[in-house]
């Protein structure tokens, strides 16, 4: 992770919260309300055109029709403010107004639990029907919202209240009065930013499913989605009651069992969310236990109200609970430095700063719009930084990791070919399987540095290695170049297979005996001793795949094509040739008269009913000994075929032919000492022919 822009990006996150925070909290000094009265004869309503009717109202409690006449002493009670139990009361406030003043508008949310608001004792509008029963009280929890023209200098405002139905009665939330327009632009404003809060849970929860369905072994996303989802519920059933404005059909019984719920539920999926932040600190039992005190308090949406709301008191000290483990847990992660700890732990803190502030508004402790959808916002915000830096940091895993399987793959291809993983039909290194196998014609090459075990005697270890590397350096790009791959390695040998043309093999040991030419020159230049190279090839159907077991596998070739391609390779020492092809590619090869060739000898290898013959390369030679090596063909093909025919004198003239012309051709001069012995075996004992077993 990197930590200087990581830094700086959180910083102006939360320079952008602390600029909304700000802004949320501007406000005015305004009039209030004193035993009854709300003097507004100096209201500027230019400048601040809409006010709370809070302070002192008239209360009138048990009816709704007060005696004028009565000798008891008035009462008051400050709005917004309730008291328990079930009631009902009337509330009224008289009103001074300036002089000069526009359209005026009243705007109430829902109240506890059914209300009336009366303009100079006329009906402004109703949420449910007041009563002085359970019977005779239907409960509602609609915002009411009313404007008139008003000519005099002063208005009286009542609400008829009554409550049957929750374990709190009176007037929940502030009351705005103010000039029409103005206060009409405010409901929109209102109902606005709850529809945008809304939209941006909604989102917030597909976003964080499609995350879970793209990756379904991290759970948080999900966790995050349900809280998200939790949260935008709860918005369309609180504050301006969205659900009913469209949704009419919906009532007040299933209005609050869905805000009780949304609560219910939002406290163990934010807990949950936190525990998949940070599971070290977060024993399972305790998430469970939460789950479990949630769903037994959601029980009680079950029963008829006033039921369902007597347990929020005791749900909100749970809150507190929560919120207590939560902050141990952040406390923690923090301290041991885990990755997005304080980012996290901002998130969280903002949704429990949220939760206390609207826990004590539900208390009426304080008298404000809940602010949990505003926590979420900061919370989801913080979540967006979390994920984008996530991103970020797995996008920087990802390319350290094709760096590395990248390195790997093309370390294993030098074990394992990605050429004999094509002939298997294998396009990756993982695909492979022991017992993937394929028969298939193909042409090998064998070539063995000469005399390696008695060069290494005379290096130390490294050394040695070090002469192996740089010739294998030297051979392999020659046989990539002619359409060949290398298959294993045996100590000084190499086994390289050539699947399109014998041509390809054969061109490649001419190149490589020119290369040995160079390579050995540079080495005596460092004051080391010449090397030289045996190659054999054959060509035949071979059995390629892989053998091992579950642990450890290998590339291999079964076929007797190997070892008489071996064996060819061995006889270079023998008949003191550096490159020897047999029958079998011999009459494969394309045009075998663009290459220097002569048939060398007709052998009866181990396996083959037939004796085969064996052709001598010599395209490597210098110019000198290739024309020496062309003009004594004749003669030297000659006496091998009266060599096999048993005429060893007459063979014996031809080979001295040959070496008259090609005075080094050390063949000839063996074949001519194998006719000697031929014709005197009688007396002397006879040399045998190569060892072919």
């Amino acid at each position: 992770m990197d930590p200087e822009p990581t830094d700086y990006r959180f910083r102006n996150l939360l320079s952008l919260v602390f600029c909304i925070f700000v802004i949320s909290c501007n406000s005015f000094e305004a009039p209030v309300a004193q035993k009854g009265v709300l003097d507004l004869t100096h209201w500027d309503y230019r400048s601040s055109p809409t006010i709370n009717l809070q302070g002192e109202w008239s209360f009138f409690p048990n009816t709704f029709q007060p005696d004028d006449n009565s000798e008891k002493p008035e009462e008051f009670r400050k709005v917004p403010g309730v008291w328990s139990g079930n009631s009902y009361a009337l509330l009224k406030l008289k009103i001074f107004l300036p002089e000069k003043h526009g359209r005026l508008a009243i705007y109430s949310k829902h109240q506890a639990t059914a209300f009336e608001i009366l303009i100079n004792g006329v009906s402004a509008g109703s949420s449910g029907k007041p009563g002085i029963s359970s019977e005779t009280s239907i409960p509602d929890n609609r915002p009411v919202y009313y404007e008139w023209d008003e000519s005099a200098n002063e208005v009286d405002i009542s609400f008829k209240i009554s409550n049957f139905h929750h374990r709190l009665t009176g007037l929940w939330f502030d009351i705005r009065f103010g000039d029409a327009e103005a206060v009409y632009k405010e409901t929109l404003i209102l109902r606005d930013w709850d529809l945008f809060l809304a939209g941006l849970f909604f989102m917030s929860t597909i976003y964080h499913l499609g995350l879970f369905f793209l990756r379904r072994q991290d759970r948080t996303p999900l966790v995050f989605a349900l809280f998200c989802f939790c949260l935008f519920l709860r918005l369309f059933v609180t504050e301006e009651k969205l659900i009913q404005f469209y949704f009419p059909w919906v009532d007040y019984p299933l209005s609050m069992n869905l805000e009780y719920l949304t609560m219910y539920a939002a406290l163990p999926l934010g807990l949950h969310f936190l525990r998949h932040s940070f599971p070290v600190y977060f024993p399972r039992k305790w998430m469970l236990l939460f789950y479990l005190i949630s769903f037994t308090f959601s029980l009680s949406t079950i029963f008829p109200f006033p039921i369902p709301s007597l347990p929020i008191p005791y749900f909100q000290m749970v809150f507190l609970g929560g919120v207590v483990f939560a902050l141990v847990v952040l406390f923690r992660a923090i301290i041991h430095k885990e990755q997005y700890s304080i980012a996290i732990g901002f998130a969280i803190f903002a949704l429990i700063l949220a939760g206390i502030f609207d826990m004590l508004a539900a208390r009426q402790i304080i008298f404000a719009r809940f602010i949990i959808p505003i926590g979420m916002f900061v919370a989801i915000l913080t979540q967006t930084f979390i994920l984008s830096s996530r991103y970020r940091d797995l996008y920087r895993e990802k390319e350290k990791l094709s760096d590395r399987l990248q390195r790997l793959n093309e370390t294993y291809s030098r074990f394992v070919p990605i050429s004999f993983l094509e002939f298997l039909g294998k396009g990756k290194l993982e695909d492979m399987r022991p017992g993937d196998q394929i028969k298939k014609e193909m042409t090998i090459l064998f070539a063995d540095i000469r005399s390696f075990t008695e060069i290494s005697e005379s290096l130390d270890s490294k050394e040695s290695f070090e002469l192996l590397n740089s010739y294998i350096s030297e051979m392999e790009p020659l046989i990539h170049s002619n359409r060949g791959f290398v298959d294993k390695y045996f100590g000084d040998a190499i086994m390289a297979l050539f699947p399109e043309s014998s041509d390809d093999a054969v061109n490649a040991a001419i190149s490589m005996q020119n290369r040995i030419l160079d390579y050995n020159q540079r080495r005596m230049d460092q004051g080391n001793r010449a090397i030289g190279v045996g190659i054999g090839i054959h060509t035949g159907s071979l059995m390629m795949g892989l053998v091992g077991s579950g642990d450890r596998m290998e590339s291999t070739v079964i076929s007797d094509v190997v070892h008489l391609a071996s064996k060819l390779e061995a006889l270079n020492k023998y008949y003191g040739s550096s490159i020897l092809i047999s029958e079998d590619t011999y009459s494969k090869l394309n045009s075998s008269e663009k290459f220097l060739l002569r048939k060398l000898d007709k052998l009866k290898f181990r396996g083959k009913e037939e004796p085969k013959a064996i052709y001598e390369l010599g395209d490597h030679l210098s110019k000198t000994e290739k024309e020496a090596f062309l003009r004594s063909k004749g003669n030297f093909e000659r006496g091998v075929e009266l060599f096999h025919s048993g005429k060893y004198l007459d063979s014996g003239e031809f080979f001295r032919e040959a070496l008259r012309i090609y005075s080094g051709d050390r063949a000839a001069n063996l074949y001519l000492k194998r006719c000697t012995e031929q014709i005197y075996s009688s007396n002397t004992k006879v040399q045998p022919g190569p060892d072919l077993a």
